[in-house]
């Protein structure tokens, strides 16, 4: 973990990991305010963690003044609970993200859609609880006298916020990968892909000067990053409806998607993946491209426009 200064206060916590692309760590952003105090971005995956960013900050003689959680996921919020014991900060996220890091049993919940298996309970999807203080919408916000901009990049999470400091630093959390992470990845979690379009677009248009991704680091083609997100967005909507020219079941799809994209899949990452697959296949439904049904007791998805799926699967090879 190190401290890297991007422009005016604005500096990142960088995990190598996240900037390799491990999923259970997640870089940091850090604005540092005139009187030593700071506004942390996300604060990290665990109390190791956030003991860490704590340590770098305090090396600095800074101090925590509040926390600004992108989304609920335990890599971005697992350190909430441990610097807010230390320091009483007070945390800014969504009315959403807010839900689920006060209360973090719903992520295993909605995970596996009841009470979950104890293997869902971890810290890989449920961090130690914390107190929300500030419930955000997007727009200004102004953080011990200082003027933030707040963006709306729900579609990772559903009330994903990016950040953007008054130096025109955008962190954008987990709403775009870097190129690099989807050469070795290609995949994109998502609980809602309709609003994650919407997201792009409002990147698209975010007059940001840098731009700061939690899994990727600094950005320095943003045009190409954006770009990179794009199409991996567009060939997994067409491989899902390549899969179900012939109808078939999610089960059958999750094994085929992580096949055709060289996914290796254990148990924690095949329920992501299936919430991912989940969320495609609601994108596809709500626009009239697919459909779904009931054969033999079985819940099957099939694609509306067929002759489109029939060139895809030519590409994809047998079903």
């Amino acid at each position: 973990m190190k401290l890297r200064h991007i422009k005016g206060g604005t500096y990142a916590i960088e995990n190598e990991n996240a900037c390799a692309g491990f999923s259970d760590s997640a870089s940091s952003g850090l604005y540092v305010f005139a009187d030593g105090r700071c506004l942390l971005i996300d604060s990290g995956a665990n109390p190791a963690q956030a003991q860490g960013i704590l340590a770098l900050m305090e090396a600095s003689g800074w101090s925590v003044y509040a926390i600004f959680n992108t989304h609920a996921h335990a890599d971005h919020c697992g350190g909430n609970r441990f610097i807010q014991e230390k320091s009483s900060c007070r945390i800014y996220a969504s009315a959403i993200e807010a839900a689920f890091i006060n209360h973090p049993v719903l992520t295993p919940y909605t995970m596996f859609s009841a009470c979950p298996p104890k293997l869902l309970t971890g810290k890989f999807f449920m961090p130690q609880a914390s107190r929300v203080s500030h419930i955000i919408l997007p727009g200004k916000l102004q953080v011990n006298r200082k003027r933030f901009t707040i963006f709306d990049l729900a579609g990772h999470s559903p009330g994903h916020l990016g950040i953007m400091t008054p130096d025109q630093v955008l962190f954008a959390g987990d709403s775009l990968i870097s190129r690099e992470i989807l050469d070795a990845n290609p995949f994109l979690y998502l609980a809602d892909s309709g609003q994650q379009l919407e997201s792009l677009a409002r990147l698209k248009d975010a007059r940001c000067d840098q731009l700061y991704l939690a899994h990727g680091g600094l950005m320095e083609d943003i045009a190409g990053v954006m770009k990179a997100n794009e199409t991996i967005f567009q060939t997994m909507v067409d491989n899902i409806k390549a899969m179900i020219a012939v109808p078939r079941s999610r089960e059958a799809i999750i094994q085929e998607i992580a096949a055709w994209h060289g996914l290796q899949v254990n148990r924690n990452h095949y329920f992501r993946l299936g919430n991912s697959i989940a969320a495609f296949l609601s994108f596809l439904c709500n626009r009239g491209q697919a459909k779904f049904y009931m054969e033999g007791n079985l819940l099957l998805y099939q694609v509306q426009d067929k002759g489109e799926g029939r060139v895809f699967c030519k590409q994809l090879g047998p079903n």
